[in-house]
């Protein structure tokens, strides 16, 4: 195993959570960095019993350029919005309305959608934003379903909530997005949500009450497809692999990523402990073998997936950690891969430190 050490480390000053890199090559040098920051409200506050004392989130969305020469690599602010606090934001990787534009999940329920065009000095504009739930209610993940080209007619986004709802949306313009199904999918916080992006008409939650559930939407919502229990902690993080159908990986409180073949779901066809809490997982931009997880108290992790359907072979699916970065001194919340880069290099981020590093696979 390899032990990756930091290339560029930067302060977010907030609290930071979500790390993206734009999937779009004429852009793929550009990050979005989400920060969650809890803080008193101290005009409240003195009108409040000190028991009663409101806490407040804000966030700031950070745009960064990736620069890199012979000796080094760094990151470059170009633009900083203050927001609400940011819980999961994703690119979509198709264009709408020639826009590359990233979603954003809130602590105050909503969904926001931030665009730029193709100029050379791209600036985040909100193109729209919409009110998912209550906003008492936190919004805690999202995923589209555009993520293989030609899979889906439509683009859709799913969002997951603090409450255990679940909502759908039509994404028909920048400007015009629509509910089109919200139900009661788990009882606690629905820690994620995601599509099949094979085949997008079917979803996959998974939530703080070890459950993991999928949904077809041809068939209504009264009842998952299916409930797993195999999980022993929340189930976090959730994702489709973009390059071999019928794969599908999953991550837990309880410290190990999963990895499923989606046409049967009674157990997963193999799992590997990497510490720490799992609370984001993604497959490289690229190489179907390999995948990257933020897992919390232990830091991030480098998995090659091999075997079975991911190589066409008849060996039995079998995971292994190759590289572990460890730099972190607090909880690792997001990581992500550069798309299109001669490297293999990850951008993750940490909470109570508030810092982003970029490190090399």
């Amino acid at each position: 195993m390899v032990q990756a050490k930091s290339l560029f480390s930067l302060d977010t000053e907030y609290s930071a959570d979500s790390t993206e890199f734009c999937p779009f090559q004429n852009k793929s040098n550009y990050l979005a960095c989400g920060t969650y920051q809890l803080y008193n409200d101290q005009e409240q506050n003195d009108q409040a019993a000190e028991s009663d004392k409101a806490m407040q989130r804000k966030g700031r969305l950070y745009l960064y350029k990736l620069e890199k020469d012979d000796q080094s690599v760094r990151l470059q602010q170009q633009q900083a919005l203050e927001t609400p606090a940011i819980l999961d934001m994703k690119w979509c990787h198709q264009l709408i309305e020639n826009n590359q534009v990233l979603g954003v999940a809130d602590s105050v329920g909503g969904l926001s959608l931030y665009g730029y065009d193709d100029n050379d000095s791209p600036q985040f504009e909100k193109l729209h934003s919409i009110q998912t739930t209550d906003p008492s209610v936190l919004c805690l993940s999202l995923d589209w379903s555009t993520r293989i080209r030609d899979r889906t007619s439509k683009t859709q986004i799913v969002t997951s909530h603090s409450s255990g709802e679940i909502t759908l949306f039509d994404v028909n313009s920048t400007s015009d997005v629509t509910i089109v199904e919200q139900w009661q999918a788990h009882d606690l916080e629905a820690w994620i949500a995601a599509f099949n992006y094979w085949q997008t008409e079917v979803i996959y939650t998974g939530a703080d009450d070890c459950l993991f559930k999928g949904w077809d939407m041809r068939m209504g919502v009264s009842q998952p497809t299916f409930t797993s229990k195999k999980h022993d902690m929340g189930v976090t993080a959730i994702q489709s692999s973009p390059h071999t159908e019928h794969i599908l990986a999953t991550g837990s409180y309880d410290e190990r990523l999963r990895i499923w073949d989606t046409r049967s779901m009674r157990a997963p066809l193999t799992e590997i402990e990497t510490g720490g809490g799992i609370w984001r997982i993604k497959w490289h931009p690229t190489k179907k073998d390999t995948l990257l997880s933020a897992s919390m108290h232990a830091g991030g992790f480098v998995v090659n997936v091999k075997g079975g359907l991911i190589d066409n072979s008849e060996d039995k699916i079998q995971c292994e950690v190759t590289t572990e970065f460890l730099d972190h001194t607090s909880m690792t919340y997001g990581g992500d891969w550069v798309y299109n880069h001669d490297d293999d290099l990850i951008a993750t981020c940490s909470f109570y430190d508030h810092v982003l590093h970029l490190w090399n696979a």
